[in-house]
C-alpha cells in the first residue's frame, strides 16, 4: 500500500537521502553554518510507545508551550509543524525525517501507517509552512526557504521508493556554495510534473 490516496497527496514530492552517502550529514552542517533552522525528527524514536511520536516531534521543533489536552495529538503536531513562529526561520528551515527505515518493519506491512503519518508531517511542511508566514504575516521574510528530507538506508531504499510510487527523488549531492538551493534534478522533476498536471498531462 503506497502513500498516495488523493489529488492533494499528489503535490508532495519526497527528497530521499541515502544514509551511507553522507550527503545529508554534510548538507545539514552547511545549512547550520549559514544560520538555518534544522529540525531532525528521529523516526526510530517515534515507534517506542503510543505517545512517542508526539513527544519526538515536540522535542524536534522545540515546542515552547503546553500540549493541548483536547483533540487528536497527531493533528496538533501537524498544525504546530506548519507554524514554528517561535523559531528563527529568517535564513531558512530544513526538516528531516531521520531513520525512516524504522517505520517499515514487517509488523507495519502492508499499510505502513506510521510511515504515512510521518510523511504527512513533511507534506504539511512543504505545502503549508512554506506559505504560512506570508499569509498570516508572522515574520518579515516572504516566504521562508523550506527544504525537507527523508533519510533512508540502502537496505530499505527500494521499499521506500515503492511506497512513494515513483514520486520520490534520490538526492545525490548539493551545491557546496549554495547549500540551500534545491537539488537540480529534484527541482526539474517537480516543476515539470506540476506543469504537466496544470495542462492535464498525466505522468503517472
Amino acid at each position: 500500500m503506497g502513500f498516495y490516496k488523493n489529488e492533494s497527496d499528489d503535490t508532495f514530492f519526497p527528497a530521499i537521502y541515502i544514509t551511507e552517502d553522507n550527503v545529508l550529514k554534510r548538507q545539514t552542517q552547511a545549512l547550520r553554518d549559514q544560520g538555518w533552522a534544522v529540525i531532525e525528527i528521529s523516526c526510530a524514536a517515534t515507534v517506542r510507545d503510543g505517545d512517542a511520536g508526539v513527544k519526538e516531534i515536540l522535542r524536534a521543533i522545540k515546542f515552547p508551550y503546553d500540549m493541548p489536552t483536547v483533540g487528536d495529538p497527531v493533528g496538533w503536531t501537524e498544525e504546530f509543524i506548519e507554524d514554528l513562529h517561535w523559531l528563527d526561520l529568517s535564513k531558512g528551515v530544513f526538516v528531516i525525517l531521520k531513520d525512516y527505515d524504522a517505520l517499515f518493519s514487517v509488523h507495519d506491512a502492508p499499510e505502513y501507517y506510521n510511515a504515512k503519518r510521518m510523511a504527512r508531517h513533511l507534506q504539511t511542511v512543504d505545502n503549508n509552512l512554506r506559505y504560512r508566514h506570508t499569509r498570516f504575516a508572522y515574520a518579515d521574510y516572504d516566504p521562508p526557504h523550506v527544504l525537507h528530507a527523508i533519510e533512508v538506508s540502502r537496505e530499505k531504499l527500494d521499499t521506500v521508493l515503492e511506497f512513494f510510487e515513483g514520486r520520490a527523488t534520490i538526492t545525490e549531492g548539493f551545491d557546496e556554495d549554495n547549500p540551500g538551493a534545491e537539488y537540480p534534478p529534484f527541482k526539474k522533476y517537480v516543476d515539470e510534473t506540476r506543469r504537466n498536471r496544470l495542462y492535464g498531462i498525466s505522468t503517472w
